[in-house]
């Protein structure tokens, strides 16, 4: 840890911030990992130096609940973001909450009060690291990207074509607009403008 580094006043900053957006009390009692990525190293106590980043898994795998959703269930799987591919077309990423997916799958595509419709997924990749790799099948609790469907939108759920079961759209805030009204300090304040017509001279 250089000179220049401030463990504590991070922390502190971070506690402040999450007050300010109302955590609840189990998430202003976060676990703090001090870690440094350049150097490949992790600890949760800077008087104990580590040489790898095994602290940082380990915590990940003590505080980071294991996704829930049996596999077995009629599919569910809710759009939560898109990309684009030229080759591809419209690129759906989203959980798996219940059932699997597979390559060439049927589904029934659901988006709020529109009517539902039959697809059929194109192609099915999972993450490993940054980099996306095909699955020949995903199970509840699975992160995919999916293709061949242009009607996907935030949102959408795929569902299994016997048991079409839509989850709950996610609420978007409304545009607000903010404005602030206040005493005219300026040093014409008060004061009426004269207009004078110009003469002809």
């Amino acid at each position: 840890m250089t000179d220049l580094a401030r463990p504590d006043w991070v922390i502190n900053h971070t506690f402040d911030l999450f007050d300010k957006l109302n955590a609840t009390e189990a998430q202003l009692d976060f676990p703090v990992v001090y870690a440094s990525a350049l150097n490949g190293y992790a600890t949760t106590d800077l008087k104990q130096p580590s040489t790898d980043m095994r602290p940082l898994f380990d915590t990940i795998l003590k505080h980071v609940p294991s996704p829930g959703g049996n596999p077995d269930e009629p599919l569910q799987l809710q759009i939560s973001a898109l990309d684009y591919s030229s080759f591809v077309g419209r690129i759906g990423v989203g959980r798996i909450t219940r059932g699997c997916l597979k390559p060439a799958q049927e589904v029934m595509i659901m988006t709020g009060s529109q009517t539902p419709k039959r697809a059929k997924v194109n192609q099915v990749f999972g993450f490993r690291g940054l980099e996306r790799v095909p699955l020949s099948e995903a199970l509840a609790g699975d992160i995919v990207q999916i293709n061949g469907i242009e009607e996907l939108s935030i949102g959408t759920t795929l569902a299994d074509i016997d048991h079409p079961e839509a989850l709950p759209m996610p609420k978007v805030d409304e545009p607000t607009l903010s404005m602030t009204f206040q005493v005219n300090t300026s040093p014409f304040a008060g004061k009426k403008e004269i207009c004078h017509e110009p003469t002809n001279s």
